[in-house]
């Protein structure tokens, strides 16, 4: 289902789609979908950009994008890279550009150059939070995630409460992802307080006690989210989607009352 920016906390292993598809939007032109259908047609395009570039040297900016789009496509990944490079020189401010080419350089295993290249980027735009997303993913897979967690960590805990809701549930993710499940369910439930009108923490929350077989307090917090969405009493087609698919009653959530509402339990050790 489409969420927006950053509805709930996705796990690392889905950091790398979530980035591309943000980054796809930031540089993405139009194009004809039947083209984009067909990897004949987009093949055709490549082999007629690649043989342009070769023998002008250059390609118009438009043009540069349109092949980079096609060789992301194509999962032609080391070229990519190629053709990215030059957008970025014209661009040097482009965040979207600049977490692009630290990922291709990931992909492409020089995670030493993808690490400075977000290391630089977090000194302009500290605690930006798909570049830590995307640095803990490089350092993941240099198997230095303990590493990756203190430093996330760290971060957090000198960042001003409310103020650090994205840091906050990248450190729970890390957390829970590292069996520390009553640490994440500690930091959910702070962010929940500094951030009172933002329904992710508790989704968060909820997300790791539905792993955990609970419920009722998944119900319960669901409700709690739909409050803050602005849903109460009303159809909320994220949170309905979720009790769904987690074999909740949608109803039964969507039409408690005040008086029939659990409260959100107490953290449970």
């Amino acid at each position: 289902m489409p969420l927006p920016n950053r509805v709930m906390p996705l796990g690392l292993s889905m950091a790398a789609a979530l980035l591309m598809g943000w980054w796809w939007l930031s540089v993405s032109l139009t194009t004809d979908s039947a083209a984009r259908g067909s990897r004949a047609v987009v093949d055709q395009q490549v082999t007629f950009l690649l043989n342009r570039l070769d023998q002008e040297g250059d390609l118009p900016q438009q043009d540069r994008q349109r092949l980079l789009m096609r060789l992301l496509e194509l999962g032609r990944l080391q070229e990519a890279q190629l053709v990215l490079g030059p957008l970025l020189q014209e661009q040097p401010r482009s965040i979207s550009l600049a977490l692009l080419m630290a990922d291709l350089r990931r992909l492409n295993n020089e995670p030493d150059q993808a690490l400075r290249d977000l290391d630089l980027l977090l000194r302009l735009h500290p605690n930006h939070p798909r570049a830590l997303e995307l640095r803990v993913l490089v350092e993941q897979q240099q198997k230095r995630g303990p590493q990756a967690l203190k430093d996330i960590k760290t971060r957090f805990e000198a960042g001003p409460k409310g103020q650090r809701l994205e840091l906050g549930l990248l450190l729970g993710d890390l957390q829970r992802q590292s069996g520390q499940t009553k640490q994440s369910a500690g930091i959910y439930r702070q962010l929940a307080e500094e951030s009172p009108t933002d329904a992710r923490p508790l989704l968060a929350l909820a997300m790791q006690r539905q792993d955990e077989g609970n419920a009722k307090e998944v119900q319960a917090l669901l409700e709690s989210a739909r409050k803050r969405r602005g849903e109460t009493g009303q159809s909320d087609q994220l949170i309905d989607d979720l009790a769904a698919r987690w074999g909740l009653s949608a109803i039964r959530i969507r039409v408690a009352g005040p008086e029939t509402q659990q409260q959100v339990p107490a953290e449970t050790p």
